[in-house]
């Protein structure tokens, strides 16, 4: 059987999920990000579970405390990648905001993507 006419396999795709605290940090980022050939990246102001109950359920207002990085700003930042950028874009994060190991710091994971449409050419 001959492969002529077959369509490649589309690379393996990953969607990256980064709660920053520090509005500075994030511009570092998005920088760094566009330094190593990544245009594409969605920036969400975010709310976390402490700001939440404490600025909209009264009873919750003075356990803010209780949640490290509570009451800081929140963005998330997402961005489908090629799975084998990962690695490299982990290593930006971290050399900007640090490896998110002291409590509401931040977080960051990846997650499979099964589907994507409207991606540029050459990710998807």
């Amino acid at each position: 059987m001959s492969d002529q006419g077959e369509k490649p396999s589309p690379p393996e795709l990953e969607l990256l999920l980064c709660v920053l605290k520090d509005y500075r940090q994030l511009d570092m980022v998005l920088e760094g990000l566009l330094e190593l050939g990544i245009g594409g990246a969605t920036v969400v102001d975010a709310r976390g579970m402490a700001q939440v109950l404490s600025k909209d359920v009264p009873i919750f207002s003075g356990l803010s405390s209780l949640f490290p990085g509570g009451n800081a700003d929140s963005h998330l930042l997402l961005s489908v990648l090629r799975a084998d950028r990962i690695e490299q874009v982990t290593r930006l994060i971290e050399d900007v905001c640090g490896d998110f190991s002291a409590p509401g710091s931040g977080i960051l994971f990846t997650v499979p993507v099964r589907r994507a449409k409207g991606l540029p050419e050459g990710l998807a």
